[in-house]
């Protein structure tokens, strides 16, 4: 028994000096073993990429991460190898843009994230801020040529594969605007989500700009989403305009809208697999 003992130690620390090594592994000759791998063929690999790559797996530096048409600077991680135990990869995060877009306070982010073994994907906490623009690159919103910048402060952010499981916090844009074959300004726009009876809902109000609206959006199983709002215009013909496009105003003077979707349609979420 004393030797099954002992050996069920020397088994633990053989495992523990694997997993070291591991992680110790320099960061960029790990990521040129990444790209010449089968999967560098995939979609995946070849829309990611990394340059000016120094430290370990475990903790590393890259000047320039781009995923797909979109730079993020001097980032900077650390792996988290104990929520291995729970069967994820837990991972520190952030980056500094120090000029995005012509912005001169740049962007930057940080958060906690954890990466399950079955695809899904949790933040613990994330914070941000960066160009609308930025996010117009990563999604399919482009057309709107949105200006202005986008602040998050989330917690408790869970995609489970296949749905949106949970989210808490709040997302704020400020100095909103669209560009519909003329520039039209929104102001500052502000979105709570919070986690209630098994759904996400965000509720959606104006900082007293040129728009006025008040919202409720509820995100469902599988990325779907519904939108109900009402949208009136303060004293800004342009944008009065746009929204009787949209429809026709009630007895209130406010255009009423409804509108369901699929996140995975927006670019946000991925499509499902069949």
């Amino acid at each position: 028994m004393k030797l099954a003992f002992n050996v069920r130690f020397i088994v633990l620390g053989l495992l523990t000096y694997i997993i070291f090594l591991v992680l110790s592994f320099p960061a960029d000759r790990a990521y040129a073993y990444l790209k010449s791998s089968d999967s560098s063929s995939s979609n995946a690999s070849r829309s990611f990429a990394l340059t000016g790559i120094s430290g370990s797996v475990w903790s590393g530096k890259a000047d320039v991460v781009a995923i797909k048409k979109t730079r993020f600077e001097n980032v900077e991680w650390t792996l988290r190898p104990w929520v291995l135990l729970l069967g994820e990869v837990g991972l520190s995060w952030h980056f500094r843009n120090s000029d995005t877009q012509g912005s001169k306070a740049g962007s930057f982010g940080q958060g906690v994230t954890s990466l399950g073994l079955n695809g899904s994907v949790s933040f613990s906490s994330l914070e941000a801020q960066i160009p609308a623009s930025m996010v117009a690159s990563i999604t399919k919103m482009q057309a709107l040529q949105p200006s202005g910048s986008i602040s998050l402060n989330l917690q408790d952010v869970e995609w489970n594969g296949q749905s949106l499981v949970s989210a808490e916090g709040r997302i704020v844009w400020r100095g909103a605007g669209v560009n519909l074959f003329k520039p039209i300004s929104l102001g500052d726009l502000t979105l709570t989500l919070e986690t209630r009876d098994d759904e996400v809902k965000g509720v959606i109000a104006d900082g007293g700009g040129p728009l006025s609206i008040d919202g409720l959006l509820t995100l469902e199983e599988d990325g779907k989403y519904q939108f109900n709002g009402a949208f009136a215009a303060r004293g800004d013909k342009v944008l009065e305009n746009a929204l009787r496009s949209m429809g026709r105003p009630g007895a209130d003077g406010k255009v009423k809208i409804t509108y369901s979707g699929n996140l995975a349609g927006l670019g946000i979420l991925p499509t499902r697999s069949r």
